[in-house]
C-alpha cells in the first residue's frame, strides 16, 4: 500500500529520486491528510483577497523568493513590504521603515497607507475585498485559507485569525485596556471596510501612541482595531509553527482535528519549497479521487501557468555560471 499522500499513479509507477521521496514521504506522519471530499469556499474566491507580506532586504535572496516561487506564485495580488526597492519580487516600498525587526511597526502602518491609496486608485470592481498579512517565512495553503471568510460579509470591519492571545494597549490618557490578538507568524484577515476606518489613523498610532521600542506590530493593530470596536473573529487552522513542532506541541489528536490547515510558519526555505509540492499533489489527489475534473483541470491550468511565468522570472534575475574550456586530446 503507497502510504504516500499523492495518487497511487505518481510514486508507484515512476522513479522519484530518494530525496524527493523521502522528503515528501515524512509529512504523511505528520500532517492531516484528507484524501477526497473537496469542497471550495462559498463566499470568496483567490482575486478577492491580497496578501500582505512583511520582509527585509536580508531575506530577499532566501526566504522572500522561496515564497515567491511557490505558493505566491498562483496568487493574484500580494504585496512585499520593505524599506528597500527589489523589481524581482517585487517590493512595495516603505520609505524610511529601516530593516531591523523594529521596522516592522512602520512596514505595516505606513505599508497599509501606501496599499489603500493604490486600491482607491482602481474601479470597485478592481478592488480587493480582504487583507491577509503574514511574513515571508509563512507558507500558506490559500485554498484551504478562503473558507475562514465564508459567510462574512467585507463591507463590514472585520478581522479574522486564529492563533492569538491577549495583549496590554495604550488608552487614552494614560489608561490601559486589554484586548485579544492574532499572531502575525500565522497570519490573519481584515476586511476591506476595517482598513478604510483605520487608514487616517495609522501614522499618528504608530508616531505618538505605540510604544518606539515595540516591534509587535500585530499587537499594535489589534489595539488600534479594538479602539473601533473591531474584535477578533476566530478560525480554526492557524499555526504559528512548521508541521513537525506544531504536531509535538499540540499532539495528532488537536493538530489533526481540522484537516485543512491555512498556514505554517517559520518555514525555511528549502521546506517551503517541499511543502509545496506536498501539498499540489494532495489537492490534485483529492479533486482526482472526487472526480471531480472541472476544478482539476483548473488547478492544472493554473499552476502551469505559473510554472512557465516563474520561469520566465528566474531567467531574468538568475546569472548562469560561466561555461569552462573544451576538453581536448
Amino acid at each position: 500500500m503507497n502510504r504516500f499522500t499523492v495518487s497511487s499513479t505518481t510514486l508507484a509507477d515512476h522513479s522519484f529520486d530518494v530525496y524527493r521521496k523521502t522528503t515528501l514521504e515524512k509529512y504523511c506522519d505528520i500532517v492531516p491528510i484528507p484524501r477526497r471530499d473537496w469542497s471550495p469556499p462559498k463566499s470568496y474566491i483567490e482575486k478577492d483577497v491580497a496578501f500582505v507580506i512583511f520582509t527585509a532586504a536580508a531575506f530577499f535572496h532566501t526566504r522572500a523568493t522561496a515564497t515567491r516561487d511557490t505558493w505566491l506564485s498562483r496568487i493574484t495580488n500580494y504585496y512585499f513590504l520593505s524599506a528597500t526597492p527589489y523589481p524581482h519580487l517585487p517590493v512595495t516600498v516603505v520609505p524610511g521603515a529601516g530593516e531591523d525587526k523594529l521596522s516592522n511597526m512602520k512596514k505595516l502602518f505606513y505599508g497599509l497607507q501606501i496599499i489603500y491609496k493604490q486600491q482607491m486608485n482602481r474601479t470597485p470592481d478592481e478592488r480587493q475585498k480582504w487583507f491577509y498579512i503574514a511574513g515571508c517565512d509563512t507558507f500558506i495553503l490559500p485554498h484551504h485559507l478562503l473558507k475562514r471568510l465564508d459567510g462574512l460579509d467585507y463591507r463590514q470591519p472585520i478581522r479574522v485569525g486564529g492563533h492569538w492571545g491577549h495583549c496590554d494597549c495604550p488608552g487614552p490618557n494614560g489608561t490601559r485596556f486589554q484586548s485579544e490578538f492574532p499572531s502575525g507568524g500565522a497570519g490573519f484577515f481584515f476586511s476591506m471596510k476595517l482598513l478604510e476606518i483605520l487608514q487616517p489613523h495609522l501614522t499618528n498610532y504608530v508616531e505618538n501612541v505605540w510604544p518606539r521600542g515595540s516591534e509587535i506590530s500585530d499587537v499594535a493593530l489589534s489595539c488600534l482595531a479594538h479602539q473601533f470596536g473591531v474584535g477578533l473573529t476566530k478560525q480554526v487552522g492557524f499555526w504559528a509553527h512548521p508541521p513537525a513542532f506544531t504536531l509535538r506541541e499540540n499532539g495528532r489528536a488537536r493538530f489533526h482535528k481540522e484537516p485543512e490547515p491555512n498556514d505554517f510558519h517559520y518555514i525555511k526555505p528549502d521546506e517551503m519549497y517541499a511543502l509545496d509540492e506536498f501539498y499540489v499533489y494532495q489537492h490534485m489527489d483529492r479533486l482526482i479521487n472526487d472526480r471531480n475534473w472541472h476544478e482539476f483541470t483548473q488547478f492544472v491550468r493554473r499552476f502551469v501557468a505559473s510554472h512557465y511565468e516563474l520561469l520566465r522570472k528566474k531567467r531574468r534575475e538568475c546569472t548562469l555560471p560561466s561555461i569552462g574550456a573544451e576538453v581536448k586530446l
